[in-house]
Formats: C-alpha cells, sequence, structure tokens
C-alpha cells in the first residue's frame, strides 16, 4: 500500500510536470500558425512514439522490425541507447524552462535537491537523496552507503561508479574533489505497470529548436528482485537529414547479457538486452 500511494502520488507530480510543459506559444503567434504547429509537432510525438514503442516487442520476440517516419526537415540521429530527433520550431512550444518534457510516460520524478554531498575527514555525512525520505545516502572517508525502500543496503567504495539502480533513479556517482555528485539518467521503472513503459520519449525546447529523445531504462520488477535493460546499439547508417521524406529505422535483436549483484539497492539481478538500431 506504501508504495501504491508513492506510485499515485508521482503520478499526479508527473501529470503536474506535463501540464505545466506543454501549449507554450509565443504570444505574437497567429492562431492558424498557432494550430500548425500544434498539428505538427502531435504527428511528430505520435510516429516516434510509435517507434519507442516498438523496441521492447523486438526483444520479446528475438527478432527484428523496420519502422517508417514521415518527419519534417530536421536531424535524425541514432546514439549509444539514444535515438535523437531535432527540427526547427517557428515558435516556442514546449516550456523552455523545464529540462526534461516527459511524452509517453506520466510518472516522472525530478531530482533537482540534495544530490551532492561533501565527504567528511571522520564520522559520516548523510542526505535524503533527491529530496526523497526512504532514499538515503551515507558517507564516510571510505564508502558511499546508499539506503533504498525496505532497508535495502548497498556500500560503495569511495570511487566514479555509473549506472547504480535504486527504487527510483538509475545514478551515476562522480567523486571529486571533497564532494560527490549524483546525476540521475532515467528513472527507475517498474515492470509489468503499464503506465511505466521501457523505451521513453521526451522533448526539450532549445529556443526554436525542438529535441526529441527516444532511451530504454532500467525496468525493476519488485516480485522477483531481477532487472531488465533494453540498451540500443547503433550499427550501420546512424545519422540523416528528413525532409518530410520516408526514413527506415531497423531494429534487430543482438542478445543479452546477465549481471549477477549489480550495484543496485534493488535489483539482486540485472539483464541487459541488446537491440541494433539503424537508419535504411
Amino acid at each position: 500500500m506504501k508504495l501504491q500511494s508513492q506510485l499515485i502520488s508521482y503520478l499526479l507530480l508527473g501529470l503536474i510536470v506535463v501540464g505545466l510543459s506543454i501549449g507554450i506559444y509565443e504570444w505574437g503567434v497567429p492562431l492558424i500558425q498557432k494550430s500548425q504547429i500544434r498539428s505538427t509537432v502531435n504527428d511528430i510525438q505520435s510516429q516516434l512514439i510509435s517507434l519507442a514503442e516498438a523496441i521492447p516487442p523486438v526483444v520479446q520476440s528475438r527478432g527484428s522490425q523496420t519502422v517508417t517516419l514521415n518527419l519534417p526537415k530536421g536531424s535524425l540521429n541514432i546514439y549509444n541507447n539514444l535515438i535523437q530527433y531535432s527540427f526547427q520550431s517557428p515558435a516556442i512550444y514546449y516550456n523552455p524552462s523545464i529540462s526534461v518534457i516527459p511524452i509517453n510516460y506520466n510518472i516522472y520524478i525530478p531530482c533537482n535537491v540534495n544530490n551532492t554531498i561533501s565527504i567528511p575527514s571522520s564520522g559520516y555525512n548523510s542526505i535524503q537523496l533527491c529530496g526523497i525520505p526512504n532514499l538515503i545516502v551515507e558517507v564516510n572517508s571510505s564508502n558511499i552507503i546508499i539506503q533504498d525502500v525496505n532497508n535495502n543496503t548497498l556500500i560503495l567504495p569511495l570511487v566514479s561508479t555509473n549506472n547504480v539502480i535504486t527504487q527510483y533513479f538509475d545514478f551515476n556517482i562522480k567523486v571529486q574533489n571533497n564532494s560527490i555528485l549524483f546525476i540521475p539518467q532515467y528513472n527507475t521503472g517498474i515492470a509489468g505497470v503499464s503506465y511505466y513503459p521501457e523505451c521513453l520519449l521526451s522533448a526539450t525546447q532549445l529556443s526554436g529548436v525542438i529535441q526529441y529523445q527516444i532511451t530504454c531504462r532500467p525496468m525493476y520488477n519488485p516480485q522477483n528482485g531481477q532487472c531488465e535493460w533494453i540498451i540500443i546499439e547503433p550499427t550501420g547508417e546512424t545519422s540523416t537529414t528528413t525532409n518530410g521524406n520516408s526514413v527506415n529505422v531497423n531494429l534487430q535483436y543482438n542478445g543479452l547479457n546477465i549481471v549477477n549483484n549489480p550495484n543496485s539497492t534493488v535489483c539482486n539481478q540485472l539483464v541487459y538486452y541488446y537491440v541494433q538500431a539503424s537508419i535504411v
């Protein structure tokens, strides 16, 4: 019940973020142009959501799939665990003050506070990481100790470490000078829950440019403690300029890797699934 209550709270938070993010226009834009921009953005979002949703079935079938996109003039690029599309918008559509605007998911937990902790010369320093009461970090002169839900504890050496998975976030931990910075990469998803998609579509308004990103995230199964993570691998042609013409993105399953006892407070096993992506 406690977990369900937390999920409902973050669902409401996500809806608020979405509400603040969309429908932002420059005052001088005529009504007809606003309607055209809205139509263009809705069409782009629909196509990119379809691309994001096509990735997990490729893993499930151990097969391949080709997704056809018809995107306005812009740039489409595939990077490691990232598909990115950018285009020049004639007006401000999204709120540019919000760095990550969720498109195909409602639950978005920001981490804008308490993500840095100093290293003490003696004893311990502790914080509620990201301001979340049951996500506690303690640091001494030799270790980083993360305590998560159900008192799950992970002890790490005092060195930089990537992809540390907790109940709420996947972190890259950077140790520099006399402080430790927790850099949130993704919100952790809950397996088997419909409003936690595996592959996320988000947007960013960069002045007159709208940038969309598709990335996949770790999914935690609270029933068995196993986590799964689809990794997008660029292969072949990975960049093209779109101009309203058809562009095909090919997705191909490329195996898996099982990591026992990963750096995580909630995963006792982490299964990486690899999907190659190319522009054809």
